[in-house]
């Protein structure tokens, strides 16, 4: 939250830049104009702050994921997979530069068409933070995407111990839920505000250029829902996996223990029992996501009905 908080407090910065600097340039309607397009008309400071505060999040916590991969598997267990492909994909800069620029040149084309009725200092003002949360907005979209890569690679890593015993993997799906269902909630708040924004529709295109507001959601919402949920089932799957070993583990240790035939079918059938109960709990996806993922579906079909 702080960090949000911190993004938010940022964007408001920006917003006071803008105004300082517009009335500079021009004069104080200028600045105002541009005040009130940051913060009423396209509620910039909204959108603009919650994505720096999402991207600050993932970059913070992204060397979590390998850190708990690497501690969970040996090298070699994870050379045998295409786990550090997807890592160094995850991990490069210039990946992530390549991708956002991509996006930035994608958003400056949209949104020189739509046009901010401003002055000339005050539309580039505008358009240097929403190109900026187009930006943001796909880095921390590849993130979760490799990420999830990441653990897509482990299903193919034997298991030799009980990775299920002290949750050595959930971080991963922590990381990954939070950062997926803030982008979807940010997705919602940039398409609602600018889609609903007075710009000036000057150009040759007129309004027909309308509809391509609509890429982020249109484009992230089906990915995001995915990746919010899919880690969960690898994890589900790899703990799974780590119970059979256990259960393998306490059916040798017990061959030689004085205990009868039935009494070593019971305490590993009740092992088995209690372990895949608690599994199914603590990984259950459907009863304690449904109202969030309910709310983002209404929302993501919302924007989508504007068009």
């Amino acid at each position: 939250m702080v960090t949000l908080f911190i993004g938010l407090g940022i964007s408001a910065a920006y917003g006071l830049l803008g105004f300082v600097l517009c009335s500079y340039m021009g004069d104080n309607d200028d600045g105002r104009a541009f005040f009130a397009a940051y913060t009423t008309s396209f509620k910039t400071i909204l959108s603009f702050g919650l994505i720096l505060g999402i991207a600050r999040i993932v970059h913070k916590y992204q060397r979590a994921i390998a850190e708990t991969i690497r501690s969970a598997f040996t090298q070699e267990e994870l050379l045998a997979t295409e786990y550090y492909r997807y890592e160094h994909r995850f991990f490069s800069l210039f990946g992530s530069l390549i991708f956002s620029t991509e996006f930035v040149i994608i958003a400056w084309i949209i949104f020189s068409y739509a046009h901010f009725p401003l002055s000339q200092p005050g539309d580039t003002l505008m358009m240097i933070a929403v190109c900026a949360e187009y930006a943001l907005g796909v880095y921390v979209g590849r993130k979760l995407r490799y990420a999830s890569e990441m653990l897509q690679s482990l299903l193919n890593v034997p298991i030799t111990r009980n990775l299920f015993r002290k949750r050595e993997l959930d971080v991963i799906n922590l990381y990954v839920h939070v950062a997926s269902t803030l982008m979807l909630i940010f997705g919602y708040i940039h398409v609602v505000n600018y889609y609903e924004g007075p710009f000036g529709y000057d150009s040759i295109l007129g309004q027909s250029v309308k509809p391509f507001l609509l890429i982020p959601v249109i484009i992230g919402t089906p990915i995001l829902l995915i990746f919010n949920f899919y880690p969960r089932t690898v994890l589900r799957k790899l703990y799974s996996r780590s119970i059979d070993f256990e259960a393998r583990r306490l059916k040798i240790a017990m061959a030689n223990a004085t205990l009868s035939l039935y009494e070593k079918r019971s305490y590993l059938i009740e092992f088995k029992r209690m372990s895949r109960e608690e599994l199914r709990y603590s990984l259950q996806l459907t009863l304690s996501d449904l109202p969030i993922g309910i709310t983002i579906l209404i929302a993501a079909i919302q924007s989508l009905t504007r068009l």
